[in-house]
């Protein structure tokens, strides 16, 4: 099969964090509190801007096919665009603060914040001095960040040792997401927006400077971090077959994922350990990550990663969706396809079609045989009737959905 090949290697969040020392823990009466922290201990921040690596494509077209290698590192913006981080500020033998990067929005303006998630702790305790940064992108509802050092040690006087890593550890995590989920894998401290120097990987070293006065006229701390992907990525192109898009309109309202590693169906959930080794950058510092399955089997229809209220049309041109999904031992996806069905004068002939392709990694690509993280595949979909010419009128309303 034919690849298109781009470069992978993680996520870059460009941030400016304003005010982190020095400044008031909780928001004004007009402020906006994000959801389930509003009694959390916060402090605004300027700026937050995320560029990621593109993906390594596997396109299901033909069936030549050459592993990738990589060259350097390149970077473009975070394509979930703004989402919240799930940070910790870490120190040896120190515990770990753990909190969230989110918006707000203020007199109509979007502001960025830093909020303290634990109840007993305070942004108060972020003080002028070096901490070694650790963290994920999206921090979604329900997802919990626990850090601790190599050897599983955090406190004060633990010995731990953030200086030379990290375990990051996220509970309950969607097997299928919406959203890139990624992993921080290096951190420094700039002097502007877009002016950082020494960011590189396997480097988590953020030097927090004393914040003097309030608002534009204080100094600001600028922090930079690299991310690289925990899941993979499945791109799904549909369109509707050009004789049937002469009869009938398909307009998409959803499309739920399922895995299967062998023959055995994904849990709807996942907790993700990820041993993070600092270095000088030469390589990963991720060093090895497990994926442990929680929850119920993932049901028969699967779980939704991409929806539509009213439905979106279908043309005869390929349109792009995409989800991720937890990539290990993963062997083969199965994709439902909802949708609705009108005629060409608009009227409602059937409503909540679902198809189900059922899709074996080693069936679409050569020597291809379980999915692997930081890698997107891509799939191509036609809805089409089975027998166009033969079909009476009522037949149109019932499609069928083909891989090409």
């Amino acid at each position: 099969m034919n690849k298109e090949k781009t470069i992978v290697r993680g996520l870059v969040v460009l941030m400016s964090l304003m005010g982190l020392v020095g400044l008031t823990n909780s928001c004004s009466n007009d402020e906006e509190p994000a959801k389930g922290h509003a009694e959390a201990s916060e402090a605004p921040v300027a700026e937050v801007r995320s560029l990621a690596t593109y993906f390594d494509e596997y396109v299901a077209r033909s069936r030549a096919w050459t592993y990738p290698t990589y060259g350097d590192s390149t970077y473009t913006e975070y394509e979930n665009g703004i989402q919240p981080i799930g940070i910790a500020f870490t120190q040896n033998d120190k515990a770990a603060l753990k909190g969230t990067f989110s918006t707000y929005t203020k007199n109509g303006e979007t502001t960025w914040r830093l909020i303290v998630t634990d109840p007993e702790r305070s942004v108060d305790e972020i003080t002028a001095g070096d901490y070694y940064l650790y963290g994920f992108i999206p921090s979604t509802s329900g997802i919990i960040l626990n850090v601790t050092d190599l050897d599983g040690k955090d406190g004060v006087g633990s010995g731990a040792s953030y200086s030379t890593g990290a375990k990051v550890e996220l509970n309950n995590v969607p097997t299928v997401m919406s959203e890139d989920l990624c992993v921080v894998i290096g951190a420094k401290d700039g002097t502007g927006k877009e002016a950082v120097t020494g960011l590189r990987r396997g480097d988590f070293a953020y030097n927090a400077k004393t914040v003097k006065g309030v608002g534009e006229d204080a100094m600001s701390n600028f922090v930079f971090l690299l991310f690289d992907h925990l899941y993979a990525s499945l791109r799904v192109n549909m369109r509707v077959q050009s004789d049937y898009a002469a009869l009938r309109t398909i307009k998409l309202k959803a499309l739920r994922l399922s895995t299967k590693a062998g023959g055995e169906t994904s849990r709807e959930y996942t907790t993700i350990t990820a041993s993070l080794k600092a270095n000088d950058g030469s390589k990963s510092p991720i060093t090895g990550i497990t994926y442990e399955q929680t929850g119920k089997v993932i049901g028969e229809d699967g779980l939704t990663f991409w929806w539509s209220d009213d439905g979106e049309a279908l043309t005869t041109s390929f349109t792009e969706r995409a989800g991720n999904f937890m990539p290990h031992n993963i062997s083969t996806l199965v994709l439902t396809s909802v949708y609705d069905v009108y005629d060409r004068k608009g009227h409602l002939t059937r409503e909540n079609c679902s198809a189900t392709n059922t899709m074996a990694l080693s069936d679409l690509f050569t020597e291809q045989a379980t999915t692997q993280r930081g890698k997107r595949y891509t799939v191509n979909l036609t809805i089409q009737p089975t027998y166009l010419y033969v079909l009476s009128d009522p037949d149109l309303d019932s499609p069928t959905v083909t891989v090409e």
